[in-house]
């Protein structure tokens, strides 16, 4: 059997090697950490013994090679899906607001909830059907030359419409800032999911932990076609002379062979691991330009559930959004909730209790019937390096999966896609780093 070596065990790496695996190589997966599935992985907590996902993901009905992979490996009966899509709103004087979308076929399953969203004004409701008519007619060719903001105020989108609306949907999808975020990323979006089919509109979440989504699986499927992943193997450099990789070194000074090659791992630390003569080459150099979005997800245990929407937008408030963990996962407590500040490059700076106290003022004024629930427990996550930050320009410098050294190929979220940073992108990217491998 030929032999591929895969970096990295997040979604891009797993779906790869189990796309690698089936194509009959002999699979060896390196994970730098104990658990599976990268910066959307999962974990069991210490105190509580909940578990805990080290970021909040949505998936959406559009996630087509998301859904393969997770069928291919046994575990898409994991995710529950919308009947059509839904998403709640409540602002900071606690009122609520809900775009609940029809059955009716595309479009108007979507028009018929936005012309009901109660959040804004019938005059900007109406307004909102600019931006379809924009991207059904392909105006705009300049997106990527233009911020989200830019793009929405030449269509017509009052402060007030993309404060309430756009923006949560900008920074929900693409972790960045409106004035930063570039318009093609949002676009992209809105017309592969929302502007879509309305089964391709509609919102998943898991029902269980990210790692048991995607992780546990795709080992027992590797498993049982001859491959392995092995944790807590930190690779530090791969070695390369010519035009090939040769191998690879790990922290404990062994090295690891293959026929094939395949980074999975993200940018900011690939190009710590590359050979350095490799990194002034032009095509890895472009690299060094592409830049990292933070967010910060923010775990409460509360005495008891606050809401029973599995999810909540947040309105004029700093967190944008409400997962209820207990909810979804189906806790006998159920007042596990995660709040998540996304694009928080403005919080870095702030300690924990800072940011506790802030989610905790705004949770009281959006939910007022929290104020009485007593916070049990709580943990505050930082990911720095989250997601790929889509501004303008960035899409210059995401790699092809396809490298100069014949048999090192990359895939990545942050990779050259047809999509923003997702899942989605990172999955894609794999199966295009598998085929094109012989």
């Amino acid at each position: 059997m030929p032999t591929a070596l895969v970096i990295g065990a997040g979604w891009a790496g797993l779906s790869c090697a189990v796309e690698l695996a089936e194509k009959g190589f002999k699979v060896t997966l390196l994970e730098q950490s104990g658990r599976l599935g990268g910066r959307a992985s999962s974990f069991s907590e210490a105190k509580t013994g909940h578990i805990v996902d080290n970021g909040q993901h949505l998936f959406m009905g559009c996630y087509d090679h998301t859904f393969q992979f997770l069928r291919k490996i046994g575990s898409f009966q994991r995710l529950k899906f919308q009947e059509n899509l839904s998403v709640s709103f409540v602002n900071r004087e606690g009122q609520n607001f809900d775009l609940k979308c029809s059955s009716w076929p595309s479009p108007l399953h979507l028009l018929s909830g936005l012309i009901r969203l109660k959040s804004l004004s019938l005059k900007e409701r109406i307004a909102l059907f600019k931006v379809y008519r924009a991207l059904k007619n392909g105006q705009n060719p300049d997106l990527k030359k233009q911020t989200v903001e830019q793009w929405l105020t030449q269509l017509g989108q009052s402060e007030r419409s993309r404060k309430y609306f756009w923006d949560l949907i900008t920074i929900a999808t693409l972790n960045e800032q409106p004035s930063i975020a570039e318009a093609d990323s949002l676009a992209v979006v809105l017309k592969e999911a929302f502007f879509s089919s309305k089964e391709r509109s509609r919102i998943a979440v898991s029902t269980v932990g990210l790692s048991d989504l995607c992780g546990d699986p795709a080992e027992n499927y590797l498993k049982a076609k001859d491959g392995q992943i092995e944790r807590n193997k930190l690779v530090t450099k791969i070695l390369s002379v010519g035009d090939r990789v040769r191998g690879v070194i790990l922290r404990d000074g062994s090295t690891k062979t293959a026929d094939v090659y395949v980074s999975a791992l993200p940018f900011f630390v690939l190009k710590n691991v590359l050979d350095p003569a490799q990194m002034k080459t032009p095509f890895f150099y472009r690299m060094k330009n592409l830049q990292s979005s933070p967010i910060f997800s923010v775990s409460l245990w509360l005495d008891r559930p606050i809401t029973d929407k599995e999810f909540v937008g947040l309105l004029d408030t700093e967190t944008q959004w409400l997962f209820n963990k207990g909810c979804i996962f189906s806790e006998s407590s159920g007042g596990h909730i995660a709040l998540v500040i996304s694009g928080a490059h403005k919080f870095l700076s702030k300690t924990n209790d800072e940011i506790l106290k802030m989610c905790l003022e705004e949770l009281h004024l959006c939910f007022p019937e929290s104020r009485s629930a007593q916070l049990q427990h709580w943990l505050i996550q930082r990911e720095k390096n989250a997601t790929l930050s889509p501004r303008v320009g960035f899409s210059e410098n995401r790699l092809p999966q396809k490298t100069p050294l014949k048999n090192l190929f990359l895939c990545g979220d942050w990779t050259e896609t047809p999509f923003p940073a997702t899942i989605e992108s990172a999955v894609w990217s794999a199966t295009q780093a598998a085929n094109h491998i012989q």
